[in-house]
């Protein structure tokens, strides 16, 4: 368990966000068996709690819950209160803390999303705001049957986000391991190229790694059934950005990516700062995949090593964001 800072996420899905409400519980399933787990993900969750008067006599609910999630993902939500693990009423709820059990329904496969947010707190005559944001990826399974000989197939697909759907940058290599067995590898029947494939049918832990700038995203499917003669098609949707540099200088070569307000807490000239960067990307002039979100850009010029802050640019999901 991490106090977040900044954007990148490089643990699995247990995060605290910075007001200090904990979420734990995290669960990512579909409703075929296959469980979701990320790591070196962008995958987040962020709880904000906030507070206002309430007037003697009000008799509404002391807590309002806003969640909005970022991109594709979900088709609905509940919640429910609970204190010690037993679902509490909201209407008439007693000053105290609190944890809230959210729930959603997935919207590209059948499937749930869950995760308990701790530390809410009800304060006497005062009505308790949660706004909570959710960012992780969709996955989607296409299942089509084809003559295989008894095998099954699969391939991978990354799509930045719904609308842009071209598999040109970004690729998810898969690996298999056995269920539960994350030390042996099991070797496709057939490969052909690095995400398409055969392989016997059965039950296994399927990693598809993403490569990403400098980093590489780990996207589990525990417990992925696969069944002979079936052909799989694995789409991950990143729900991301893009973000490209359009300054027209061609001495830029690099653009380094802070959290929003980095840049004004650096004094002397305009440097890197290693242990805040959350990403780089050296080919400035494409969109660049990016999770959303407001940063402050580093920009790298090629003589001299000269340095410039962009601050506060916002990426948004399937937007391109241009830098100048």
């Amino acid at each position: 368990m991490k106090n977040v800072i900044s954007l990148l996420i490089l643990n699995t899905l247990v995060v605290l966000s910075i007001q200090a409400q904990p979420v734990s519980n995290y669960v990512y399933k579909l409703t075929n068996g296959i469980t979701i787990k990320t790591e070196h993900s962008w995958s987040q969750v962020w709880v904000q709690q906030s507070y206002t008067p309430m007037n003697e006599g009000d008799k509404t609910s002391p807590l309002t819950v806003n969640i909005r999630a970022l991109g594709d993902l979900i088709a609905g939500s509940e919640f429910k209160l609970l204190s010690a693990g037993k679902e509490v009423k909201m209407q008439g709820a007693a000053p105290g803390t609190y944890d809230l059990q959210l729930n959603f329904k997935l919207s590209g496969k059948p499937g749930t999303l869950g995760f308990v947010a701790g530390n809410i707190i009800i304060k006497p005559k005062t009505k308790t705001n949660v706004s909570i944001i959710l960012y992780d990826y969709q996955i989607l399974i296409d299942e089509s049957q084809t003559a295989l000989g008894g095998l099954s197939q699969y391939e991978s697909l990354v799509n930045r986000c719904k609308s842009h759907t071209i598999q040109d940058a970004y690729f998810g290599i898969p690996t298999f391991y056995e269920k539960g067995n994350h030390a042996n590898v099991i070797k496709p029947d057939q490969v052909s190229g690095n995400t398409k494939g055969k392989i016997k049918a059965g039950t296994y832990d399927l990693l598809l790694s993403i490569g990403i700038a400098n980093q590489n995203h780990k996207v589990w499917l525990e417990n992925f059934q696969l069944k002979p003669d079936v052909s799989y098609k694995v789409s991950v949707n990143l729900n991301a950005g893009g973000i490209a540099y359009t300054g027209g200088n061609p001495d830029v070569r690099e653009m380094h990516m802070y959290p929003a307000g980095t840049a004004g807490k650096q004094t002397g000239k305009p440097e890197p700062i290693k242990t805040l960067e959350t990403i780089s990307y050296n080919n400035v002039t494409v969109a660049n995949c990016c999770s959303p979100g407001t940063y402050d850009v580093l920009l790298h010029f090629a003589k001299g090593s000269k340095y410039e802050w962009r601050k506060n640019i916002a990426i948004s999901t399937g937007v391109r964001t241009e830098v100048k």
